[in-house]
């Protein structure tokens, strides 16, 4: 007979009692929420960095799943002697993974996102970044907390 590990049992768990509808869990998770102030991107231009705390979280397990989508948009100028050519491009990547819930019921974290934006070159041209804005989206899969956060 093979063991399941007690963190990924507990997170079936409480997964089976939120999908079957165990108003206990759903109450229980009623009050987590995300952070803003604690909540920051960084990206060096292929991962991006989110740290954040998830709050009062309070389920049957010790371990929750939050998932980060990312967003990035960038305008860059680029020139070649007397042309220039103003660039605007996107790009999100979505990273979902399990955290362990302190016994204080806090879920900090970072979550490291693979994201880049293509097509900020342009052959024969200087290319410089003049403006970036980023989004992170989260959500936990198990309280229902989400948080939009813009830098």
């Amino acid at each position: 007979m093979t063991r399941t590990p007690a963190r990924i049992g507990s997170s079936v768990a409480a997964a089976a009692a939120l999908l079957l509808g165990d108003s206990t869990a759903a109450s229980a998770a009623a009050d987590a929420h995300f952070v803003p102030e604690a909540t920051k991107i960084r990206w060096n231009g292929t991962t991006a960095t989110v740290t954040f705390l998830e709050v009062d979280v309070n389920l049957d397990a010790n371990a929750t799943t939050i998932s980060a989508r990312v967003s990035a948009a960038v305008d860059a100028v680029c020139t070649n002697e007397e042309s220039t050519l103003e660039i605007h491009r996107t790009a999100s990547s979505l990273r979902t993974s399990d955290y362990l819930i302190s016994f204080d019921g806090t879920v900090p974290g970072p979550a490291t996102v693979p994201l880049r934006v293509q097509g900020l070159e342009v052959s024969g041209y200087t290319c410089a970044v003049e403006h970036i804005s980023m989004t992170v989206e989260l959500e936990d899969f198990w309280t229902g907390a989400t948080l939009t956060h813009r830098a």
